[in-house]
């Protein structure tokens, strides 16, 4: 027993010494392993250093390449790298149609000519297009436009065609990029909104007659108010009724310059399309009423008494011609309704945020032709 104990001790004595020397073996690669990726870590913040450094020495080198350039008069290639003017601010619908100083309406660097929905040449000669305007209570110079309508008379066929246009359909202004086209008044007169119509929609209007909104009042209240035929439901608030509500029912109404006024513009709870109707339907009542009161026939003695609410390129001499059409209409039978309407424009919102009206102009296109008799010599 004694002689196989000590035989034991003496092979374990002899193992020892093997299996500490793999432990080491071990040890020692983990050691390397670390050093290896301690290694490696350095040098991927190395080769950022350099890219960094070598970067930004690109960019200055090419900086003064550029400025090298634009020093030396026999570059082929010429750079302004100061005193140049700064880059002009788009026009902005929400809000610049009220900057009119000489100096406060931003340029752009080109306007945008689009292709005219009806070409030159493809409309009557002998028609004569008049834009009715209504006026907002905004102050001098800053108003819009809010009534757009145009008169189109035709004597070939007798017919008398009014064509609304909403005041927030987004069309090319020349010199202005793009906006409401109840801004272009705003921006430059009757010769930029007539611009307008040639621009967008290949129409040149004639004249204009303009009425603010006091000079309509007092236009119906002069004729005794008129007799409005109401095709629709209307319910909104209003300053005639203490309720501060009104609604009016389908059916013909007697109407005062105010309540026609009202009528006209109300919207809260409509559409600017129903406006336009309800506006048309208000200019049909007035020219009924004028008609039976055979006032016609004193138009050279009215004309200047109209004169105080209603501005106007139009002489009376161009007036007085178009005087044989006032027989053809009273029935009333020859004139034509049209507008730009639902199914024409859809809501848009500008990249600065504003609600606006963009045209589908094929399908507008097709209204006009019909309305203007296109084609048709």
């Amino acid at each position: 027993m004694y002689s196989l104990g000590t035989k034991l001790a003496s092979t374990t004595t002899q193992a020892q010494p093997a299996c500490f020397g793999v432990r080491r073996q071990i040890l020692s690669a983990k050691q390397k392993a670390k050093t290896m990726q301690g290694i490696n870590k350095n040098k991927i913040i190395l080769y950022i250093i350099i890219i960094l450094i070598g970067t930004t020495l690109v960019v200055f080198g090419t900086g003064a390449v550029v400025r090298a350039m634009a020093s030396s008069n026999s570059s082929a290639i010429s750079f302004i790298l100061r005193d140049g003017a700064p880059t002009p601010t788009p026009f902005q619908p929400a809000n610049m149609a009220g900057l009119l100083g000489e100096d406060g309406i931003p340029q752009p660097l080109f306007t945008p000519t689009p292709v005219p929905i009806i070409p030159a040449g493809e409309l009557p000669d002998e028609q004569v297009n008049i834009l009715l305007l209504g006026q907002d209570d905004y102050e001098e110079r800053n108003f819009r436009t809010d009534v757009i309508i145009l008169l189109s008379i035709n004597p070939k066929h007798e017919t008398v065609t009014l064509i609304s246009f909403p005041r927030d359909l987004y069309v090319a202004i020349p010199g202005f990029w793009s906006n409401r086209i109840n801004t272009a008044w705003s921006l430059g007169g009757w010769d930029l909104l007539k611009q307008v119509f040639e621009t967008n929609f290949g129409i040149v209007p004639d004249y204009y007659m303009m009425v603010h909104f006091d000079g309509f009042k007092a236009v119906v209240d002069s004729l005794d108010g008129i007799d409005v035929e109401i095709t629709q439901t209307l319910s909104d608030s209003c300053h005639m009724d203490p309720s501060g509500w009104c609604t009016f029912e389908p059916g013909v109404m007697h109407m005062d310059g105010q309540t026609a006024l009202w009528y006209s513009r109300s919207r809260m709870t409509s559409s600017d399309f129903d406006r336009n109707r309800r506006t048309q339907d208000v200019i049909v009542a007035m020219a009924k009423k004028a008609m039976s009161r055979n006032m016609i026939i004193k138009i050279p003695e009215l004309y200047g008494h109209y004169r105080e609410y209603i501005d106007t390129d139009m002489p009376l001499s161009a007036v007085m011609k178009l005087m044989p059409m006032a027989s053809k209409l009273k029935d009333f039978s020859n004139l034509r309704h049209f507008a730009v309407d639902s199914t024409m424009a859809y809501d848009w919102i500008t990249w600065e945020g504003s609600m606006v009206l963009m045209p589908d102009n094929n399908a507008i296109a097709r209204m006009l032709n019909e309305a203007l008799y296109r084609n048709e010599q």
